[in-house]
């Protein structure tokens, strides 16, 4: 066959641009596509037409020498985002799209190492104190203060309050319990329990009375609350009035983990306290109930997956959790 006629293999050649859209109709929602936007970007941006099958180790350390660049990401971020690609030609293999070699390689690029990196190192989160939590709490909107105070209440990631759904809130018991469509502990058989009680349940039941799969805290109610507080502040009366704000109360936006850190922090300047964020409120939450009821009763409330992890991550019974809860809950409304 002369040279310059194209074989069947390199008109069907795969490129990276193909194993990213492959992996993109997988991921189960925006939250990935969200967390490696900036690994995305680049892929997509430099790589979409490079074969995958030539996209190796070296390709795939300049992706990271570029995530470096900007020297504001920290070493952890950094080794998530090469993980992340990683993942994304595994799918590849998994569909048939590449062969297993294309991935394998990739793994063979080391991971940075501490002290052997220009990366920052991540700064450990301390518990934001109480006063500075009220204090941002007066700033907010009343639905982002509402999720505030339930985070505080209960411990929970800023990710599962901003996704809380009436239709993940069982209410045929004593307490209500939350559980999470999808939660990081699901892939081991683990299924977390947040209740909702006292404080928590006194707070949330406002924000029920909607379709039992529309988000409980739409940034649509805030953005209506700022417009009502803007007309109650008018001096003269508008020459015509506005069309009611309406949304779909079934598809309404919800926050996600950065718009609702963005509005907290926000707030925090407002109040003139030092920037704090979302995931420190579960220090918080853990110091408060650890130095009242003990370690034990922090782990259960947070969702833990071994006791030894609490200083970092553990997991106790429901029932603890929910033993834990009401403590807590009575300190917060005080």
């Amino acid at each position: 066959m002369p040279d310059d006629v194209p074989t069947h293999q390199q008109e069907t050649q795969i490129t990276v641009g193909q194993v990213i859209v492959e992996w993109k109709a997988h991921v189960s929602g925006l939250s990935d596509l969200v967390r490696y936007k900036p690994l995305l970007d680049i892929l997509e941006l430099e790589y979409a037409t490079v074969p995958a099958e030539e996209f190796g180790p070296r390709k795939l350390k300049e992706v990271r020498d570029t995530l470096l660049s900007d020297g504001k990401q920290s070493r952890k971020w950094i080794n998530e985002q090469v993980r992340a690609a990683c993942r994304i030609f595994k799918h590849g293999v998994s569909v048939e799209l590449i062969e297993f070699d294309v991935y394998n390689k990739l793994t063979t690029l080391e991971h940075l190492k501490r002290g052997y990196t220009t990366a920052r190192e991540q700064v450990a989160r301390e518990p934001v104190p109480l006063a500075d939590i009220a204090a941002t709490v007066a700033e907010l909107t009343p639905v982002l203060a509402a999720m505030v105070r339930i985070q505080l209440a209960t411990g929970m990631r800023s990710g599962e309050v901003c996704r809380m759904r009436p239709c993940d809130i069982d209410k045929s018991g004593p307490e209500w319990i939350y559980r999470q469509a999808i939660h990081k502990t699901a892939q081991h058989g683990i299924q977390k329990a947040v209740p909702i009680v006292g404080y928590a349940r006194e707070v949330l039941t406002d924000y029920m009375n909607r379709h039992s799969e529309s988000y409980c805290f739409s940034p649509a109610e805030s953005d209506e609350w700022h417009r009502s507080m803007r007309r109650n502040k008018r001096i003269t009366p508008l020459k015509y009035e506005k069309r009611k704000f309406a949304y779909d109360q079934k598809k309404n936006r919800f926050y996600n983990s950065d718009s609702y850190r963005q509005a907290i922090q926000r707030a925090a300047k407002r109040a003139n306290v030092s920037k704090w964020t979302p995931a420190q409120i579960r220090h918080t939450t853990a110091t408060e109930v650890r130095e009242a009821i003990g370690l034990e009763a922090a782990s259960a409330l947070l969702g833990h997956t071994t006791i030894g992890m609490t200083e970092h991550y553990a997991r106790v019974s429901e029932s603890k959790a929910v033993e834990a809860a009401p403590p807590l809950c009575a300190n917060m409304s005080e």
